[in-house]
Order: C-alpha cells, then structure tokens, then sequence
C-alpha cells in the first residue's frame, strides 16, 4: 500500500507529527482504511465511548455506542483525513491490525475535509462501508454493561494513564474495577 490516512479534528496541517499515546511511545498513528481515520478525528473519543473492531480491509469495521448520546457528543465535529506517504508505518506495533505507526514526524500528501464526522459515519453505514451500532443495540462480543472496559483501564492505570475519566462515565462498574486484580 502507497498511502495510509490519519484523521484529526486540525485542519491545514502540512506535518503531523509524533505524539505519546497510551502505547507509551511517540508515534504518528494511521490506518489504511480511510473510514477508520474518520472515527479518529475526533480528540474527545476512544475506547470509553465506542468500541471499534475491524480493520475495513480484511474485516469490517463495526462501531459499537457504549452509552446512550455518546457518538453525538463526540462526532458532531469536523475534520480532515491527512494523506500520508506509507513508507515509515510500520504494522503489528499495537495489537491492533488496521493501525499503523511512524517513529517519524510525517509530511502531509493531501487533505480531505469532512464537515460532520457523524453524517460522514452514518453515510458511510448506509453504503455499508462500516456497520454502526447505536446504544443499545449491538453486538454479542460487547457486554451492555461495558464490563470489558476494566481490564483494558487497568492496563491503561498501570501504565501511569489517569484513569478518573472512566470512573466519571461508568460509576456504576466502580466496584467491580475495585475487586479485579
């Protein structure tokens, strides 16, 4: 693949450079799907507010709202998806397949505007381009109670990640978060 998008809610950008990431590294992150650099665009969401599975080439990408009026709250932005040269992305650094990631601040090939981030999703569900999941509805691998979430904040804590977001969202899942080791 010649080209890997990253999206960010910064319009104009001509370099995007590194950042530290929950990974603990200083990476530009981006992914070969341009759908998924969508969802990214958005500096508010992550895996408290959705989960995202799929890689859009492989697999398709399906994204699941963990609480009623999240993907408003974090999609109704605007943004660009940046094109980026693939040659220093490196793929199997994060566990995950559809991202990719640079050691190296990378120049920008070309920008996509996206006025709205969620009718961009939407429009891209109806073409059956990723499949969307509205609170409550979705799918079986997702508990409703988002319960999945511990184990993941856990690493997040241990890795040094203040983790009192989670505690905000989800107080309800306190105690359980408290007798998991």
């Amino acid at each position: 693949m010649k080209y890997v998008y990253h999206g960010s809610n910064i319009p104009n950008l001509k370099i995007i450079k590194r950042n530290k990431s929950t990974h603990n590294k200083n990476w530009v992150y981006a992914t070969c799907s341009k759908a998924i650099s969508i969802i990214f665009m958005s500096s508010n969401g992550n895996d408290l507010y959705y989960n995202l599975s799929g890689d859009g080439i492989n697999y398709p990408v399906e994204l699941v709202e963990r609480k009623q009026g999240m993907f408003n709250k974090i999609f109704n932005i605007s943004g660009s998806i940046y094109k980026l040269n693939s040659k220093n992305f490196k793929s199997d650094m994060t566990g995950w397949s559809a991202e990719v990631v640079s050691d190296q601040d990378e120049k920008v090939l070309g920008e996509e505007h996206i006025n709205n981030v969620m009718d961009e999703l939407i429009k891209l569900d109806k073409l059956k381009k990723i499949k969307l999941y509205f609170y409550p509805d979705r799918p079986n691998y997702v508990p409703l109670d988002n319960s999945d979430l511990i184990t993941k904040v856990k690493n997040w804590s241990k890795n040094g990640y203040d983790v009192n977001n989670f505690f905000e969202i989800y107080p309800e899942l306190k105690d359980e978060y408290n007798k998991k080791d």
